[in-house]
């Protein structure tokens, strides 16, 4: 099923930023346009301010550290490529992100600044759906982290967007374009990829075949490198 909307008709920029290496990758990335604002105590923690004012708690990856400390105006707003993490509850902190590559252009010109600031606020989340809340709609993706050594083994994380998917979507792999809204990440529309894993009856462990369609396109209804070069 496909529902055709403009959330889905993404610029060729962010079309390749987001293509995954296979259908089955698991990943959270985005871009998102701001200043930084580093901390007195630690250049590598400070807060991200948007040009629609939100303030966003941000780390610094390693690589980033030396180029936001010598090589950028700190009073500038940029386009930063980052990986989202969000609370698992209403007590906990809102969206965070670790910003991992920014572009940085010679000669801003309002075209440019145009271009780069309409590829913001867009992010790519491929993984396995383990809750949907109706009343309040909520999705919660689980994201498989890659290894960075043979022996390591990295702990899953979760992510709680906002929006709605089908019924019994929980236990399936999809890929979603999501944008962020304030310091919500909401679902515009996305994939199903395949059927992941089959719950399990408490009175008899039988096994069911996998739903037959397991491509499935929707459209969402929310709730209402270092560094690059263009």
């Amino acid at each position: 099923m496909t529902i055709p909307t403009d959330t889905q008709q993404l610029s060729p920029n962010n079309k390749n930023l987001f293509a995954p290496i296979d259908s089955l990758q698991y990943r959270a990335i985005g871009r998102i346009w701001g200043h930084y604002v580093p901390s007195a105590e630690n250049i590598r923690k400070g807060e991200l301010i948007t040009t629609d004012g939100v303030i966003i708690n941000v780390n610094l990856m390693n690589q980033m550290v030396k180029l936001v400390a010598h090589h950028l105006d700190l009073s500038s707003d940029y386009l930063w490529t980052a990986y989202p993490k969000t609370p698992q509850n209403d007590l906990e902190i809102g969206l965070y992100l670790s910003l991992i590559s920014v572009k940085v252009v010679p000669n801003y010109t309002e075209i440019i600044k145009t271009e780069l600031q309409s590829q913001a606020d867009i992010f790519s989340i491929q993984g396995e759906v383990i809750y949907q809340d109706f009343e309040l709609g909520i999705v919660t993706v689980k994201i498989r982290r890659t290894p960075r050594t043979e022996n390591d083994n990295p702990p899953d994380f979760k992510l709680r967007l906002l929006g709605f998917l089908p019924p019994k979507s929980a236990g399936h792999f999809w890929h979603l374009h999501v944008q962020r809204v304030g310091t919500n990440l909401v679902i515009q529309s996305g994939e199903c990829i395949k059927f992941m894993r089959q719950k399990q009856s408490k009175a008899k462990k039988l096994s069911t075949p996998p739903s037959e369609n397991n491509h499935e396109s929707v459209s969402a209804n929310p709730t209402l490198q270092i560094t690059e070069s263009v």
